[in-house]
């Protein structure tokens, strides 16, 4: 094999493995990111538990759930993040956890503006448990 052979093989060998480091030209100015900012309601999950799913919804009125929000693959020591609209809402929290049942429980709370609602995830006496986390 010539040098030129080898040093084309290498040289896409090389390509190959350290991929395409570069960003799309291709986006929108009308594309939403998250921002960690705007989220108002943080569920932490301080149990040993991988939790595959945290689902809030809220009702609003005529106790219609008109919005359920979901955050997946919470590990322990993650929080599920999640934006409600301000003033008071009734809402309810089901955890999904992998390869176990899943437990739901309601609340009532008031959002604010620049306020951050917590709950936390947590076993107590062999019972998942969803609680206010005390600021």
């Amino acid at each position: 094999m010539t040098v030129k052979k080898r040093l084309t093989i290498f040289l896409i060998f090389l390509v190959l493995l350290t991929g395409c480091k570069g960003t799309s030209s291709d986006v929108s100015s009308d594309t939403e990111v998250p921002n960690d900012k705007e989220y108002n309601l943080m569920i932490t999950n301080n149990s040993p538990l991988f939790l595959k799913s945290v689902v809030v919804t809220v009702d609003e009125k005529n106790n219609n759930p008109i919005n359920s929000l979901i955050d997946s693959n919470i590990n322990l020591g993650e929080a599920a993040k999640f934006s409600i609209n301000n003033g008071k809402h009734a809402f309810k929290i089901t955890l999904n956890p992998k390869k176990n049942y899943s437990v739901s429980k309601e609340f009532r709370e008031e959002f604010e503006k620049d306020k951050v609602v917590e709950y936390q995830v947590k076993i107590e006496e062999n019972e998942v448990i969803i609680k206010k986390k005390d600021n």
